[in-house]
């Protein structure tokens, strides 16, 4: 569960009488800032996994999900509240109203980039269901908490059906001490989880580690499965940092690394002459098409670094140091990403210059030379069945269409406050905008002869979550502290590349 990410969400809790508690768990088309990027769930994207459980602020098992329902509101679920210290104390805090909210742990394995730059999660694995103190998202609300003690009769009913119970108590305890295995297994490695009513930053909290205060060590060496605030806290700043930083790496589509192996095999589709037509006549032939697709293989790749502090920067230096030296990690760990896929990217579109898949455009273009060769490009891409996604720009381009202007000398690119018959819009402040609705996307390491119109599909980024270790050096009083991921990168749809080059 390495992909693992969180959201919260802002619920209600009422009191009825049965032992369960049940609501939306994640609502569908709302859109919230996570970090530093927006985001929002498609209909029917979040699909619980088979053990998906529920658990007490993403850190100890307090039951099962027995049950979810897929509606265009958001996902529906139903889950039955364990008889431990933990559920019980969970269970009375959301019947007195103290716990009010859901919170999601999900992998993402599919997503799309609006125009805006609004992230829509089209496809993820919900893992587990979390209660927590604080939202993220306001859309989610828990319609049930029942409670009940069994009657008579249902004490006799339980005791003749104890022999067929005991087999699903039996697996579910087995899940349960899997999963705190698991947790055991990966102690020193940073869970993906959000912990939110504790204020301070991942700064003030090592500090308090380095001084040795007794309830932040119990925290950070993981005493109590309840107590792990660092672990939990910084991770999703680390990822949300990570996946923010802006470049080429953010127009592609993105996937969930696999657990295991160095390389992943993935599909190239290399030719399709599928012709679907009218049938000429019932019971006649139907046309004859074929797809060709090679298979390929893409190396994983490490990623890392570190920084190295002493006792004294520690413990007696500001706290901003040390938190800057952890975003600074974080922010270096995201750009090396979108290095790593822009690399890619140059590979594909040298490819695609040789194959001649390509678009032309004068070398003073005016707007309706931008115009004309976007059309040419979606005349492609419509050939393929897709559409472009995107404009992929050098800083050198993304300046020359401020200058773009009409006859009567007004640009046509609007950058701020109304005006008329605009062909596109630019964000000096985002590096992005739109050409005719595509999406224009600037990235600051690319070339003048690097520019292409792209769709997502092309390429796709198979990374795992971000993850920081630390270790300390009792010799000569210093502290490490590394950040790391996965990632490979799948070239799927090589022609949805189709690079823009100067007139002959």
């Amino acid at each position: 569960m390495s992909n693992l990410e969180v959201r919260e969400f802002d619920v209600r809790a009422t009191e009825t009488d049965t032992r369960e508690v049940s609501g939306i768990a994640v609502p569908y088309n709302q859109v919230t800032t996570i970090g530093n990027f927006r985001e929002q769930f498609a209909e029917g994207s979040a699909i619980p996994a088979d053990d998906a459980m529920l658990f007490w602020r993403h850190d100890e098992p307090i039951g099962k999900i027995i049950g979810h329902e897929q509606t265009p509101e958001g996902l529906i679920i139903r889950a039955k509240i364990s008889d431990t210290p933990r559920g019980n104390e969970a269970h009375t805090l959301l019947r007195d109203g103290v716990i009010s909210k859901f919170s999601v742990g999900f992998e993402p394995v599919e997503q799309r980039v609006e125009e805006d730059g609004t992230i829509t999660r089209t496809s993820t694995v919900v893992r587990e269901v979390s209660l927590v103190p604080m939202p993220a998202y306001a859309g989610a609300t828990i319609t049930e908490v029942r409670e009940s003690a069994p009657t008579n009769k249902e004490e006799e009913e339980m005791s003749e059906d104890i022999t067929t119970a005991a087999p699903a108590q039996d697996t579910e305890l087995r899940e349960a001490v899997e999963m705190l295995e698991r947790k055991l297994e990966t102690m020193t490695v940073a869970a993906p989880a959000v912990v939110v009513e504790d204020t301070r930053s991942a700064g003030q909290v090592l500090q308090a580690i380095a001084k040795g205060e007794e309830s932040e060590i119990r925290a950070y060496t993981g005493a109590t499965t309840g107590d792990t605030v660092v672990r939990n806290g910084w991770v999703g700043d680390l990822t949300r940092i990570v996946e923010s930083v802006p470049g080429v790496a953010q127009v592609f589509s993105r996937g969930a690394l696999p657990a295991e192996g160095n390389f992943i095999e993935y599909a190239t589709l290399t030719s399709n002459s599928v012709d679907v037509n009218v049938q000429a006549a019932e019971g006649d032939d139907l046309t004859y098409g074929e797809v060709v697709i090679d298979s390929h293989t893409a190396a994983v790749k490490t990623f890392g670094g570190y920084s190295e502090l002493t006792r004294q920067s520690i413990e007696r230096s500001s706290i901003a140091y040390l938190d800057h030296v952890l975003r600074a990690q974080a922010l270096a760990a995201g750009k090396a990403l979108n290095d790593f896929v822009r690399a890619e990217y140059l590979v594909e579109h040298a490819a695609q210059v040789t194959a001649t898949n390509v678009v032309e455009l004068a070398a003073t273009p005016t707007y309706a030379d931008w115009i004309n060769a976007a059309i040419d490009a979606q005349i492609k891409f419509q050939a393929q069945g897709l559409t472009i996604d995107a404009l992929v720009v050098d800083p050198t381009t993304f300046k020359s269409l401020l200058n773009v202007e009409s006859a009567d000398g007004r640009p046509v690119f609007l950058v701020t406050g109304a005006g008329s018959n605009n062909v596109g819009s630019l964000s000096v402040r985002g590096l992005s905008g739109d050409l005719a609705s595509i999406p224009v996307v600037m990235d600051a390491e690319l070339a003048s002869d690097e520019i292409a119109f792209v769709n997502s599909a092309a390429l796709r980024l198979y990374a795992s979550a971000a993850a920081r270790l630390q270790d300390e050096n009792i010799i000569n009083l210093s502290k490490s502290f590394s950040v790391y991921m996965f990632a490979a990168v799948a070239h799927e749809i090589k022609s949805a590349i189709v690079p823009v080059v100067p007139a002959a």
